[in-house]
């Protein structure tokens, strides 16, 4: 699949009736906040998706704004309206930077090849793809060339992402095997479901499906007729569904890096020496690794990695020069 399907959001009034709301009523609250300017329903009711209990998702464009405002809690009847401010520049902004960004053709779409987008922009970027605009008319947020040139740098942020994962049921995958302490056939199809759902994400992007919440996803991969993988540990150790990344359990190994993790601080208490994680725990023994994980996982075991990254003493980063050279053409 090399294509993109552009996928035709709902009327605004359309989606606002699941939850019995109309855009008259949701423009309405939103002039009582004094947010003026453009305004977009946004998130899984835009998605198509949704149901009776669904929250109501609003952003507002707004001239002169530096720096997003949000969120604005506002209830009607049983259901919450989340109203967000952003600067009204940024759309044109991120299309303008990401449109510059050199992209490689895969089987399944485009993929950047450098990342892009933090997971904080994948945010907003995402819900604007399929922005509906509240008020008769506003035009759509994106046009259908500024979409194709936003979608390979939101791919990327999915593909970084679905290879650590399945980095992670690579080592969860040795560790069963070695009979590590903690680590069961169970524990390894749970990782592996996480990466299978991440190869979906990465397929659902490149195929234009961006809605964000995991709990969208079979929706979405059903949506798109996309097949699913087989859930728990495969028995090909998981080389036919890296393939569908175009990737080998081999190149994951080397292309995620091990690194020390992100807040980490050192303690001295009475005397004795202790390494503080992100989440404030305190630690007297640490596993100190940096590098590839194919070199690192041949001076540690697995079950010793893998209880290193669950106490957040060390982090699995895709390595953005090795996921470079191998996406180039």
């Amino acid at each position: 699949m090399t294509g993109t399907v552009r996928l035709r959001p709902p009327d605004a009034g359309q989606a606002l009736a699941t939850v019995g709301l109309t855009a008259g009523r949701i423009t309405a609250l939103v002039d009582e906040g004094k947010a003026y300017g453009p305004r977009y329903l946004v998130g899984s009711l835009a998605s198509g998706f949704g149901n009776a209990r669904s929250d109501v998702d609003v952003h507002v464009l707004v001239d002169g704004l530096e720096q997003p405002v949000g969120s604005r809690l506002h209830h009607v009847g049983d259901t919450t309206v989340d109203v967000e401010l952003f600067p009204a520049q940024w759309p044109a902004r991120e299309v303008a930077r990401l449109s510059g960004v050199p992209v490689a053709d895969l089987p399944f779409g485009r993929v950047a090849l450098d990342p892009a987008v933090r997971g904080s922009q994948r945010r907003w970027l995402c819900r604007w793809v399929h922005a509906v605009p509240l008020d008769a008319g506003t035009g759509a947020l994106f046009s259908e060339e500024e979409v194709r040139a936003l979608l390979p740098a939101i791919v990327r942020q999915a593909l970084d992402r679905a290879l650590v994962d399945a980095a992670v049921a690579l080592l969860a995958d040795r560790a069963t095997r070695e009979g590590a302490d903690g680590w069961t056939a169970q524990a390894s199809g749970y990782l592996w479901n996480r990466a299978a759902r991440g190869v979906l994400e990465v397929h659902c992007r490149a195929a234009g499906d961006v809605t964000t919440g995991e709990k969208w996803l079979p929706a979405r991969v059903r949506r798109l007729g996309l097949p699913l993988p087989d859930p728990g540990p495969p028995a090909d150790g998981g080389a036919g569904l890296l393939a569908r990344l175009a990737w080998t359990p081999s190149g994951v190994l080397e292309a995620v890096r091990v690194r020390p993790a992100e807040g980490l601080r050192r303690a001295d208490l009475a005397g004795r020496g202790f390494l503080v994680n992100r989440h404030d725990r305190l630690f007297t023994e640490w596993l100190e690794a940096e590098g590839p994980l194919a070199r690192v996982l041949g001076e540690h075991s697995p079950g010793r990695l893998l209880d290193a990254f669950r106490r957040a003493q060390l982090d699995l980063v895709a390595d953005p020069d090795v996921v470079r050279g191998r996406l180039q053409p």
